[in-house]
């Protein structure tokens, strides 16, 4: 399997602006008419990341600074967390659960893509497809207490088939509207410029959460995307409060 820094840099080149296209059903933004926003961060854990835990290779992939930042900033925020990585992190779960302005969400169990080619990520089968929702659902109500209400595939990568299976779940397929890139980028400023430039109201906007060796800039970025957002009235709210439920 190719290492995951590869892929996401595979991912990155692939994605031309800040959308692609992918199965009608996915929510990609809130409502226009009022300027609120929500930042969400994928917490993914892939099994080379986690052989590279286990073989001493990395010592974590949490990104500490950036919850302490979340929570002196007093945004809202929401956190698509793999089940893989509930497992691994499971203080950092209940550290985000315990906070009232943080909304957690499903990010599948072990992060592969539910359709190929994407991005280079390793596919699953038809039947482990069910397992990779409900392991993460569970996850997610016995380490931090709630049940998930949107999920979000990995590389946003799945089929109308795919949609429909996680409404069987009750959870709703969410996208985005603006990607910030900051898993592979080096630069902060051209994650802020990407970020303050594409901006709008009811912008869904995905992060990163991944610390170690790779971590990318996304806390860097976010001291100076927070402060100039708020400046230009925007409201940070979880993904909930922005799509109404």
């Amino acid at each position: 399997m190719k290492n995951y820094q590869t892929l996401v840099i595979a991912a990155a080149l692939s994605l031309v602006g800040n959308t692609f296209a992918t199965a009608p059903g996915f929510i990609t933004h809130g409502s226009r008419d009022t300027p609120s926003i929500a930042l969400t961060f994928d917490a993914d854990m892939m099994p080379d990341m986690k052989a590279n835990l286990e073989a001493g290779k990395v010592k974590s992939y949490e990104n500490v600074p950036l919850l302490d930042y979340i929570e002196r900033s007093g945004i809202k925020a929401t956190f698509f967390l793999t089940g893989s990585w509930i497992e691994l992190y499971p203080n950092s779960t209940k550290r985000l659960a315990s906070n009232s302005r943080i909304e957690l969400e499903n990010h599948t169990y072990s992060h592969p893509g539910f359709q190929l080619p994407c991005f280079g990520l390793a596919g699953v089968k038809e039947t482990d497809k069910p397992a990779q929702i409900e392991k993460t659902q569970a996850l997610l109500k016995s380490v931090a207490g709630v049940i998930g209400r949107y999920i979000r595939f990995p590389g946003s990568c799945a089929s109308a088939g795919d949609i429909a299976l996680a409404h069987k779940y009750d959870l709703e397929p969410l996208q985005w509207d603006l990607l910030a890139g900051d898993r592979v980028q080096p630069n902060s400023k051209v994650i802020i410029n990407k970020v303050i430039r594409s901006v709008q109201n009811g912008s869904i906007i995905v992060l990163h959460s991944q610390g170690g060796p790779e971590a990318p800039k996304t806390l860097e970025a976010l001291k100076v995307i927070v402060p100039a957002l708020k400046a230009r009235g925007f409201k940070f709210v979880t993904v909930k409060e922005l799509l109404g439920h």
